[in-house]
């Protein structure tokens, strides 16, 4: 095994650009700072060093000696509050033209679909924008070989877990 990136807290999702063939990463901040990285091989990003969150219980007191340092490389997109990112994928498909490129990536604690629209070299996020919410904790978001988008949802009192179908709307 060869280590390819690290200063990682806790990554929730990867996905691989199907445009680009770069790795994306999602990864939980403590208390803020959920985190979409861009990976490259070597580059360190940051944890703990470095972070937009702040410590569980110890009255809001950063843990972080700031938000960026020389070496470390910076998130492509963090969300202050935390919305709990959960699985990632990157939309390759013909349903929905406009998204493709796009990062979407589910929520736990935000109960949200967020969608990260791309920029011409699909390096930086021009927009963000929350397409789902109030369904429930959606823990994973996939592309089906159909082109819809799937999210696997759930509740906050352990019920069965729906499978969520998007389609266009015209």
């Amino acid at each position: 095994p060869e280590i390819w990136s690290y200063g990682h807290r806790s990554p929730q999702g990867l996905a691989m650009h199907p445009i680009t063939g770069d790795l994306w990463e999602s990864e939980h901040g403590p208390q803020g700072g959920d985190e979409i990285n861009l990976i490259e091989p070597g580059n360190n990003y940051g944890w703990p060093v470095v972070g937009r969150g702040v410590n569980y219980g110890a009255f809001g007191r950063p843990i972080h000696v700031g938000i960026s340092e020389e070496g470390m490389t910076n998130p492509t997109n963090f969300w202050v509050p935390s919305i709990a990112t959960s699985g990632l994928m990157i939309y390759s498909g013909d349903k929905f033209p406009m998204w493709v490129g796009d990062i979407f990536s589910g929520s736990l604690a935000g109960e949200q679909l967020a969608r990260l629209h791309m920029d011409d070299d699909y390096r930086n996020v021009v927009v963000e924008e929350t397409l789902v919410y109030d369904v429930g904790r959606i823990r994973d978001v996939r592309q089906g070989p159909d082109g819809y988008i799937y999210l696997a949802v759930s509740d906050r009192q352990a019920g069965p877990t729906p499978i969520v179908r998007l389609e266009p709307v015209d």
